[in-house]
C-alpha cells in the first residue's frame, strides 16, 4: 500500500508556485538514507511535498503502484528510489520525463541502470552505495591479510549475485583462495541451514557479505550464521548493525545527503541527469566502520584508517 508524506520543507522564503512535488519509492520502509536526503533538501532550502511508497521488497507490490498512478506519477518534479532493485523497475516502466535519483545501488553499470557514470542514461543519476570490490580486498588486506575468503551472497537477489561474482573474480586475480556461500534467508526451512552454513564459513579466513536485503529483514539469521571468531566485511555499513565485523565506505545518512545535493541541481539548476556524474564514495576518504561488540575487532590493524575509525 502506498503512505504518503505530507510534508513541506520550508524553503528559504519560496512562493507556493516553487514547491516541488518529489515521490520517494523505497524497497524495505524508510532508512538513514531517506532521513539524510529529507534533511539535505531542507538544508538547501527546497519546498517541497513528498509522497511516499513502500514496495515492502516486492516487485510485484511495485508494478503495481505504478499501474495504478502513472498518471500521477509523471506529474512529479522528481523520483527518487532507494537500491538496485526498486530503480530498475521504476526506469522498466517509466514515468514520461521525470528525472530519477537512485540511493543505495552498489554497482549501476553492472546492474543495467546506466551506461557511464560520468554521463549518466535512461534518464536517472544517483549515488553508488559503495567502494569497488576491488577498492575493499585491497583495504581489507591492510587491516587483516588474507589467504582464503568466503563469499556469502543471496542468489535471488540480482544485485547480490553480481557483487559475489566481481568479489570472487578481484578475489582470484589477487590470488586468493574464494569459497561461495549459497544462503536464501526468505525460505521456511532457512534455520535448517544455519549449522550447515556456519561450518562452511568457518573454513575461510575471512568472510565478505554482499548487501542483499534480505540479510538485513533476516539480520537474527545472519548473527547466527557468521562464525564469531572469524572476520567478516561488507560494502554495506548498514550490516555491521547485524553482525558483520567490518565495513567501508559511508553511512546511509550521508549517501542520503550526496542524493538530495544530485536532486538539487536537477530542480534548483534545472540540469538534466545526463548532465549530472553519479556520485561515488572516494576510497581516500571512506570510514572503516566496526562492530563495537565484534570478538575480533582487537584482531584488526587499524593503521591506515587513523582518523577514520566509527564504532557502531
Amino acid at each position: 500500500m502506498a503512505s504518503f508524506l505530507c510534508l513541506a520543507l520550508p524553503g528559504g522564503g519560496s512562493s507556493a508556485s516553487d514547491q516541488k512535488d518529489i515521490q520517494i519509492i523505497t524497497w524495505r520502509g524508510m532508512t538513514p538514507a531517506e532521513q539524510g536526503f529529507l534533511s539535505r533538501l531542507s538544508e538547501l532550502g527546497i519546498k517541497a511535498k513528498f509522497h511516499h511508497f513502500d514496495a515492502g521488497r516486492s516487485e510485484t507490490n511495485l508494478a503495481g503502484f505504478f499501474r495504478a498512478n502513472r498518471s500521477e506519477l509523471e506529474k512529479r518534479d522528481l523520483i527518487y528510489t532507494f537500491g538496485t532493485t526498486a530503480t530498475n523497475t521504476v526506469l522498466n516502466f517509466g514515468a514520461g520525463n521525470v528525472p530519477v535519483v537512485f540511493n543505495i545501488v552498489s554497482d549501476p553499470i553492472g546492474n543495467n541502470i546506466t551506461l557511464s557514470m560520468h554521463m549518466p542514461t535512461r534518464g536517472a543519476t544517483g549515488v553508488k552505495q559503495s567502494l569497488s570490490a576491488e577498492v575493499i580486498l585491497q583495504l581489507l588486506e591492510q587491516v587483516f591479510p588474507y589467504e582464503t575468503i568466503a563469499v556469502l551472497f543471496d542468489p535471488r537477489e540480482p544485485n547480490s549475485t553480481i557483487e559475489a561474482d566481481k568479489v570472487t573474480n578481484v578475489a582470484d586475480v589477487l590470488e586468493k583462495q574464494t569459497l561461495r556461500a549459497r544462503f536464501i534467508p526468505d525460505v521456511e526451512d532457512a534455520e535448517l541451514h544455519v549449522e550447515l552454513m556456519r561450518s562452511q564459513l568457518e573454513a575461510a579466513d575471512v568472510v565478505y557479505v554482499t548487501s542483499a536485503s534480505s540479510f538485513v529483514q533476516k539480520a537474527y539469521l545472519l548473527k547466527q550464521i557468521l562464525p564469531p571468531n572469524i572476520v567478516s566485511v561488507t560494502a554495506s555499513p548498514a550490516l555491521v548493525d547485524h553482525g558483520v565485523s567490518l565495513a567501508f565506505g559511508e553511512a546511509y545518512w550521508q549517501r542520503g545527503e550526496a542524493a538530495a545535493e544530485l536532486a538539487a541541481e536537477i530542480l534548483l539548476d534545472r540540469k538534466s541527469p545526463s548532465e549530472i556524474p553519479i556520485n561515488e564514495i572516494k576510497a581516500n576518504e571512506s570510514i572503516l566502520f566496526i562492530g563495537k561488540t565484534s570478538p575480533v575487532a582487537d584482531r584488526l590493524d587499524l593503521s591506515a584508517f587513523p582518523d577514520r575509525v566509527k564504532y557502531r
